[in-house]
């Protein structure tokens, strides 16, 4: 994730989101239980994660990596 964070930077740049590469390290768990969901391919991780009755320090570890990538997310306002 550390070498794809510049050209994931530079795409999200064209959407006038600024994403620090730093904050894709802490979005990558959450990125990554989000894609398997949608691919259907699950996982160990993803399995204890939507289990409804237990793995809480799971899904504290998820939301708070999700918290802190989404923290210095920035939108760019469009200069006219």
């Amino acid at each position: 994730m550390h070498l794809l964070s510049p050209l994931l930077s530079k795409i999200f740049l064209k959407l006038r989101l600024d994403v620090p590469k730093q904050n894709w390290l802490f979005l990558t768990l959450p990125i990554g239980i989000l894609v398997h969901l949608l691919v259907g391919k699950i996982t160990p991780m993803t399995r204890n994660f939507i289990d409804i009755h237990g793995h809480f320090i799971l899904k504290v570890l998820i939301f708070c990596l999700l918290i802190l990538g989404i923290k210095g997310v920035k939108i760019i306002k469009k200069i006219a």
